[in-house]
C-alpha cells in the first residue's frame, strides 16, 4: 500500500476545521510560532493490515498537567541528541509503545501546528508499518492504546463536546469519537489534514466510504 504525500499540504485550512473556538482567531493570523517555542515531534503510523487503514493514537495517563488523559499521537520534544524529527518521533514511539524504527516506512511529514498551551511546536511525521506488531505501551506514560480507522474523520462525523482544557476549565470543542474516547485539539487537528490528504492523492482506496 502506497500512501502518497502532495507536494503542497492543506496545513491551516485543515487544522482550522478542527480548531477549538478559542484557538480559530490566532490560528488565522498566526505566521510563524514564537521563537521560545519547544520543538517536538509525533509519529502518524499508518496501518494498512485491516479491511482500511488505521491509524495508532495512544491514550495519556492521568497526571498534573494540561493534556492529562487526552487522546494523542506517540510523540514528544526533541532531545538534544536527537538527528532529526524523524528521530524524535521513532524514539517516542519507541519509548512508549515499543514500535520499532525497522518495522515501519517513513512517507514525509505533515504540517507543523504549534499548541499554545503547552508552548509545542509540532512536527508530525508519517509513516506505514510494515509488518504487524504488539504494542508494549509504556505504562509510566500511556494508558493504553487504539487502532482508529481512517473513516472516523470523514468531516461528516464531527461532533461537538464538552471537554477539559486545563485544570477546571471545561470548553466546547469539534471533536471525533472513537470507542468512546473524545479526541480534539491538536491531535484533531492534525487527523483532519491526514483524512484530507489521504482523500486528496486518492491514498484512500483502503478507506470505506
Amino acid at each position: 500500500m502506497n500512501f502518497i504525500l502532495p507536494e503542497t499540504l492543506p496545513g491551516k485550512s485543515a487544522h482550522l476545521t478542527m480548531a477549538p473556538d478559542h484557538r480559530i482567531e490566532s490560528l488565522m493570523v498566526e505566521k510563524v510560532p514564537p521563537a521560545n517555542a519547544v520543538k517536538s515531534a509525533v509519529l502518524v503510523l499508518l496501518l494498512p493490515f485491516s479491511e482500511e487503514l488505521e491509524v495508532v493514537l495512544i491514550r495519556r495517563n492521568k497526571y498534573n498537567g494540561i493534556h492529562s488523559d487526552q487522546i494523542s499521537f506517540p510523540g514528544g520534544k526533541c532531545d538534544k541528541d536527537d538527528t532529526d524529527f524523524v528521530h524524535t518521533a521513532c524514539r517516542e514511539a519507541y519509548e512508549e509503545l515499543g514500535i520499532s524504527r525497522s518495522d515501519i516506512k517513513i512517507i514525509g511529514n505533515l504540517s507543523k501546528l504549534y499548541v499554545p498551551p503547552s508552548n509545542f511546536l509540532i512536527f508530525p511525521v508519517l509513516a506505514i508499518a510494515e509488518k504487524r506488531a504488539e504494542y508494549k505501551p509504556d505504562p509510566r506514560e500511556v494508558a493504553g492504546y487504539i487502532h482508529a480507522p481512517l473513516s472516523k474523520f470523514n468531516p461528516s462525523n464531527v461532533v461537538r463536546s464538552r471537554v477539559l482544557a486545563g485544570p477546571g476549565l471545561w470548553i466546547e470543542a469539534q471533536s471525533y469519537i472513537i470507542d468512546g474516547h473524545i479526541i480534539w485539539g491538536a491531535t484533531a487537528m492534525i487527523l483532519a489534514e491526514l483524512y484530507q490528504v489521504a482523500v486528496a492523492t486518492d491514498s484512500i482506496s483502503l478507506i470505506k466510504p
